[in-house]
C-alpha cells in the first residue's frame, strides 16, 4: 500500500523522536528508549540523531546518564528545519516526478503537483514542533 506523498524513515523518526522530546523538553532521552517508544531501530535512530545535533536542533549528552535533548525550545522550531536537518534542503520548485527536463509542453499534472508542494512548504514553514505537542 501506499499513499500519495512518501516520507522517508528516517523524517519520520525524526519528526516523532523530537515531538516526544518536546514533550517533556528538559528530559535527557537515550537512543534506546526513544526507539522504543517508536518501534524502531536504535541503530537507525543514532543515524538520525547524528544529523539532528550537526544541525543544532538538538544536543548530545555523553556518559552513563547521556542522551539527548532539544536544544531550543518546541516553539522555536520549525517542521522545516528538521526536513532540512534529514532531507536535506526543501526545493519546491522541483518537478515532482523527478526529472530535470520535460518533455511535455504542459506539465500532465496541469500544476497540481506544485500546488501540492507549495502548500506543503507554506505548512512546514508555518508550523513548530510545539504546534504538534500532544498531551
Amino acid at each position: 500500500m501506499s499513499g500519495f506523498f512518501h516520507f522517508s524513515e528516517a523524517i519520520s523518526l525524526a519528526l516523532h523522536a523530537m515531538e516526544l522530546m518536546a514533550r517533556e523538553k528538559n528530559t535527557v532521552f537515550t537512543a534506546r528508549s526513544l526507539a522504543a517508544s517508536l518501534n524502531a531501530s536504535e541503530a537507525h535512530l543514532a543515524k538520525v540523531f547524528q544529523r539532528l545535533v550537526k544541525t543544532d536542533l538538538v544536543i548530545s549528552h555523553r556518559g552513563p546518564n547521556g542522551g539527548f535533548r532539544l536544544k531550543r525550545e518546541p516553539e522555536e522550531i520549525t517542521l522545516l528545519e528538521i526536513f532540512n536537518a534529514i532531507e536535506g534542503p526543501v526545493r519546491p520548485d522541483i518537478c515532482p516526478m523527478i526529472k530535470e527536463t520535460c518533455p511535455f509542453s504542459q506539465c500532465i499534472f496541469s500544476g497540481i503537483m506544485f500546488k501540492f508542494q507549495n502548500e506543503f512548504m507554506d505548512f512546514i514553514t508555518k508550523n513548530r514542533l510545539s504546534d504538534f505537542i500532544l498531551q
